[in-house]
């Protein structure tokens, strides 16, 4: 009886591995058109407004960024409440998530509009920059809708359209206002014409993306009080824990802005967009994985939500190594199409891609901790791991500039996973490092050790030919000897399934 009941999960383990992959999937692809559209918006910006507007447009950009996880703790509250909800409660759920969105919206615009003289004094923005920061404290609504948008679909696990608004409106509103900015409304402030068409581009997916979840899910001014305290005190300590996460994480784009000139935030910008691409197989786990982690804790399956985690993990881990093969050799000629002022740093972006890889083997590891209801130590930690990193952030820059940067932002990503891997196992009892993962870790490098060389001591196609060998190589070792059959059956079973979905009308 036991064996049956083990035989069982290990079953429902593996279909819940087959959605995690499959709806992934969806995930992945439109991480893959977010990172071409980012990288299409720097193309325009850099080639056709110089590398000095990049600069200026990244603090707005990447403020944008640091506004949005300050809503995280209510996308968290979403996936973590409205799993145990019905339909009527998850209404009034979503309504007291969007009375939420717009009173977080409604303070830090006031704030930005209030203090904006000493934002300017502040940062590397100039006065003429004056007016373009009252458009930007404005046009953050439809940025945070946007996200608000993308946390409630996960929610209910409607990851398409989760994708699509979190993946796509938002930077091909970039890219369009790029477009029509430089070629449509060319003014003499790049800068402030840029951001009011990015800004109008925005409003239109920000509002489409809020008549969605109006669509889907309802609202209601019904009264679900137990419920939506509990909804509350999470999203307070979630958003608690996603501040000081933000310390870490995003403090490297303040102190960009602080420390660094134009033409240096605009290199580690592009540096973060092009890094970023390493995660693009745990981008798709994380859209679909914290509903289900939630279903299976609050069922007590422990073991099975452990396994999830760990096949995940590995998998994301192999499934990004190829694009730090290629990415590794070349990155001082990828950051040079974009502007001859970046070669001399360009180091950052080998910098960023290491730390993006190190992060992408411990897996998802901070929403685990969020959905197994440990979001009151994980806002322990980040008090000590924000502790840690602000100050070497501050130092290695100053001292080193972008550089600098580059350095603290490897070291950030890599101590917070840390120890958040070791919360994760003193309270659970769970660690996202198996033998297979760490054996693929490993190919991996000895592959990137080969590529380097190559890529060092051979003219430019040579090169290129010896880094796809290479990453051709690691896949078929990856195959042939490292994973395991259930993995290969898992892997097969639900790319089978989503080739069979797209070709269904």
């Amino acid at each position: 009886m036991s064996g049956t009941t083990r035989e069982d999960t290990r079953d429902s383990e593996d279909d819940l591995l087959v959605e995690v992959v499959e709806k992934a999937s969806v995930g992945v692809v439109a991480f893959g058109v977010e990172r071409a559209l980012l990288v299409a918006f720097s193309f325009v910006v850099t080639a056709l407004s110089g590398a000095v507007v990049y600069g200026y447009l990244s603090v707005f950009v990447r403020g944008e960024t640091i506004v949005k996880n300050l809503v995280a703790g209510i996308g968290d509250g979403y996936s973590r409440t409205m799993a145990r909800a019905d339909p009527s409660a998850r209404k009034s759920v979503v309504t007291a998530g969007l009375v939420g969105i717009f009173v977080t919206w409604a303070v830090l615009a006031g704030a930005i509009v209030w203090f904006r003289d000493p934002l300017i004094q502040l940062t590397l923005l100039e006065p003429r920059h004056r007016s373009t920061l009252l458009l930007y404290a404005l046009g953050l609504l439809p940025f945070v809708l946007l996200r608000n948008a993308r946390d409630v679909f996960r929610a209910v696990r409607a990851i398409r359209t989760a994708t699509l608004v979190s993946h796509v409106f938002r930077p091909a509103a970039l890219l369009l206002g790029a477009l029509v900015g430089t070629l449509v409304l060319a003014a003499d402030d790049a800068v402030a014409t840029l951001w009011t068409s990015v800004v109008g581009a925005t409003f239109v997916g920000g509002t489409v993306a809020t008549v969605l979840v109006v669509r889907r899910t309802g609202v209601t001014l019904a009264r679900h009080r137990a419920l939506l305290g509990a909804f509350f005190r999470y999203v307070v300590t979630a958003s608690g824990v996603a501040i000081l996460e933000l310390v870490q994480r995003r403090a490297v784009f303040v102190v960009m802005a602080v420390v660094l000139g134009p033409v240096e935030a605009g290199l580690f910008s592009l540096s973060v967009v092009f890094g970023q691409l390493v995660r693009w197989p745990l981008s798709g786990v994380n859209t679909i994985l914290p509903p289900i982690a939630a279903r299976l804790y609050d069922a007590g399956r422990a073991s099975s939500l452990e396994g999830l985690y760990q096949r995940t993990a590995r998998l994301a881990t192999v499934a990004a190594t190829p694009v730090v093969l290629l990415l590794v050799p070349y990155h001082r000629e990828l950051l040079t199409l974009f502007s001859p002022a970046y070669a001399d740093a360009a180091v950052v972006l080998l910098l960023v891609v290491i730390g993006q890889y190190l992060a992408t083997t411990f897996g998802s590891v901070g929403l685990v901790l969020l959905m197994t209801d440990n979001e009151r130590a994980s806002l322990a930690l980040q008090v000590l791991n924000a502790a840690v990193a602000l100050p070497t952030i501050l130092v290695l820059t100053v001292r080193f500039g972008v550089v600098g940067l580059g350095v603290s932002y490897l070291v950030a990503v890599l101590f917070n996973n840390a120890t958040e891997c070791c919360l994760l196992y003193v309270r659970e009892g769970f660690v996202p490092f198996t033998r297979t993962e760490l054996l693929s870790v490993g190919v991996g490098f000895t592959g990137l050790a080969v590529a380097a060389v190559a890529t060092t001591r051979l003219a430019t196609l040579p090169g290129l030919v010896v880094t796809g060998a290479v990453v051709i190589g690691y896949l078929w070792v990856i195959w042939t000897a490292i994973l395991s059959d259930a993995d290969k059956a898992v892997i097969t079973a639900a790319l089978g399934s989503v080739v069979s979905s797209s070709r269904s009308p």
